[in-house]
């Protein structure tokens, strides 16, 4: 009986050894079956998108990217015939790789990534040649392409039109977002009327940041053609019904506005300012902008008030607009008589403001 015994427990031990073998041998077959297979090893991504590519590999599988600030990546493990995929996010221009390690099997395998620039915005303007209070419009758009189709946000989080030699500024682009939130605002076209003749140089710049990370810079040409301002005297045949106020985005100012008719039959031009400030200010913005655009004064009251006043009475229409304003400066072009003008109380809008005729009336 003992004899037997030792049989059946022998027997029994080889038997579960037998299956614990086998068993080790299904899953070393399985592991070998599962080589990490990726389906492609190079790619190209631009940008600010993305690209993904499948592999065979296990769930304890890493990636060891070789320049973090270029891309970012997401290993996501399917469950299933153990398909996976590498979602691979374009951050900056650039080339790099990416280590692939299936930590079940031991092998290894590398991704070369290329990160091409994102197609940015470029600057154009339907007219770049224009006279001092034309509109002149502006617009942005792809090479190639008459438009902007891309998500400008997934690079940049602002955009910005300047010039050269002028302070302002205009925000075309911007982007902000939190935790559960995001807006974004794009102005595609815009107009901007310049207020003194010149070569201009308009720049675009793309912020990320606090940086630029890129800039593109179209060159405009104004003049100063016209008879005064944006007028010529020949067009101008009937009373305006209203006043006029031009783009400034760049708010470089003066903030003019303008008006235009008949005194008796012969032409005149306003101008004030938009917003009117207190009297010295108005003086003072309507007197510099004119001595920059025309040169100083050819009369002034602070110089002879005798002659002042003669000179008005002799260079302006006896049909003024204006009889009992007070000319503070006159300047005289081959085409315009120019006066500053201090109107009284009892005009609609006391203040300063300039009126231009054709010279020779």
């Amino acid at each position: 009986m003992m004899k037997s015994m030792s049989v059946k427990k022998l027997f029994g031990a080889l038997a579960m050894l037998l299956v614990t073998i086998g068993s080790a041998g299904c899953d070393d077959d399985d592991k070998s079956e599962r080589h990490l297979e990726l389906s492609e090893d190079e790619c190209e991504v631009v940008q600010g998108s993305s690209i993904t590519i499948g592999l065979t590999a296990h769930e304890n599988t890493t990636l060891d990217v070789g320049n973090p600030e270029l891309i970012e990546v997401v290993y996501t493990w399917k469950f299933d015939g153990y398909k996976a995929e590498i979602e691979i996010r374009g951050k900056q221009k650039g080339e790099t790789g990416i280590i692939v390690t299936d930590h079940e099997t031991g092998e290894s395998a590398m991704i070369r990534v290329t990160v091409t620039e994102y197609p940015m915005p470029r600057l154009s303007v339907k007219r770049p040649n224009g006279n001092i209070f034309d509109q002149m419009i502006f617009y942005i758009y792809e090479d190639g392409m008459q438009g902007l189709t891309l998500n400008l946000s997934s690079v940049c989080d602002s955009i910005v039109w300047t010039a050269d030699g002028m302070s302002g500024s205009f925000r075309i682009f911007e982007h902000d977002e939190g935790d559960s939130w995001a807006s974004s605002r794009l102005t595609y076209e815009w107009g901007h009327c310049f207020k003194y003749p010149g070569e201009y140089k308009t720049n675009l710049s793309v912020w990320m940041d606090g940086k630029v990370i890129f800039r593109d810079q179209l060159g405009v040409s104004v003049a100063d053609g016209r008879d005064f301002l944006a007028y010529n005297w020949s067009d101008i045949t009937k009373n305006s019904q209203t006043w006029i106020a031009y783009d400034d985005r760049l708010m470089s100012g003066p903030d003019l506005m303008t008006t235009s008719g008949l005194a008796g039959s012969v032409p005149f031009v306003e101008a004030r300012l938009l917003h009117e400030d207190d009297n010295a200010q108005s003086y003072r913005v309507l007197y510099d902008y004119f001595c920059r655009l025309c040169s100083l004064p050819a009369y002034e009251d602070s110089v002879d008030k005798q002659e002042m006043w003669r000179r008005y009475d002799e260079l302006f229409s006896e049909q003024k607009k204006y009889p009992d304003a007070y000319p503070v400066a006159i300047w005289t072009t081959r085409r315009t008589n120019i006066v500053l003008l201090l109107l009284d109380e009892s005009t609609e809008v006391p203040g300063y403001m300039v009126y231009a005729e054709p010279a020779g009336q």
